[in-house]
């Protein structure tokens, strides 16, 4: 019974170490708030920004990065696994293991000579069905040897250890490219809706209102930089939540501007990339 429990733990703990792996999703990956696209618009309004964003260099890179480091990471876990197998097995346990961790590898050195979002989801949901193939084989064998969950566990973690620096230099590049793409979109519409008010203030128009929305957006953004800095993906979340919803109060006073000059009988003021964030 008790040897029963211990395999049972011992699955919860394998699971927990290969398949809590970042980053999970493309849209982490990138940094982009879900539904938005490399013009910055919201989902719905159009598909051409967002076929662009999900070949946008800058993007691509960023998974590939993240990839990278999921793939490192992943590797380093699995050897440890394979590691404490072969030492209670004299190395009969662990052929299918060395298989999985193959699968998981070669889908991950696909991902370097890809070039759109879709391709790498692909992927990465393949890494994913590869992880639990291992920690359910990884299980298995735990069981067949009688081997033991803390010691499974320690041989994983040393493992890790060993290759701390290589991921931590695999981890900050994630996410500095993840920044770099981010800001990059971010800057580029923040043009875009400073343009929008040159011309409103062109035209003579009081765009005071819109003005201020701008500038919660510009400080919002500075708050969304700094917590791709300190790697938080917490803060990375909530700014980019913000910014949502500031991007559409800017759009929405715009479009206000644009009624009213169309009931005044006037020229409409262009909104092209006003939902930018």
């Amino acid at each position: 019974m008790n040897h029963t429990r211990t395999i049972l733990i011992a699955g919860l703990c394998l699971f927990c170490l290969f398949l809590a792996v970042v980053p999970v999703a493309a849209d982490q990956v990138g940094g982009l708030p879900a539904g938005s696209s490399s013009s910055g618009t919201q989902a719905g309004s159009g598909q051409g920004g967002q076929n662009a964003w999900a070949t946008n260099p800058q993007h691509i890179a960023a998974m590939q990065a993240g990839v990278a480091y999921r793939d490192a990471l992943g590797q380093a876990r699995m050897n440890g696994a394979i590691t404490y197998i072969g030492s209670i097995s004299n190395g009969a346990g662990t052929s299918q293991l060395s298989s999985d961790e193959t699968q998981f590898t070669t889908a991950a050195a696909s991902v370097q000579s890809m070039n759109s979002e879709s391709q790498i989801k692909a992927a990465i949901s393949q890494m994913g069905s590869d992880q639990k193939e291992f920690a359910s084989d990884a299980k298995s064998a735990l069981g067949q040897y009688n081997g033991n969950a803390g010691a499974l566990k320690s041989s994983v973690n040393a493992s890790v250890e060993a290759q701390s620096a290589t991921l931590q230099g695999l981890k900050d590049t994630w996410w500095s490219d993840r920044q770099t793409a981010r800001m990059d979109v971010f800057s580029t519409n923040d043009q875009r809706r400073n343009a929008i008010l040159t011309n409103l203030t062109a035209k003579g128009i009081d765009d005071s209102q819109a003005q201020a929305v701008e500038t919660q957006i510009q400080q919002e953004g500075t708050v969304l930089n700094a917590a791709f800095t300190s790697q938080d993906e917490n803060a990375v979340k909530a700014a980019n939540q913000d910014l949502a919803t500031l991007t559409q109060q800017f759009a929405g006073i715009v479009k206000g501007y644009r009624t009213a000059h169309r009931s005044q009988g006037t020229s409409t003021v262009p909104v092209t990339g006003a939902t930018g964030v």
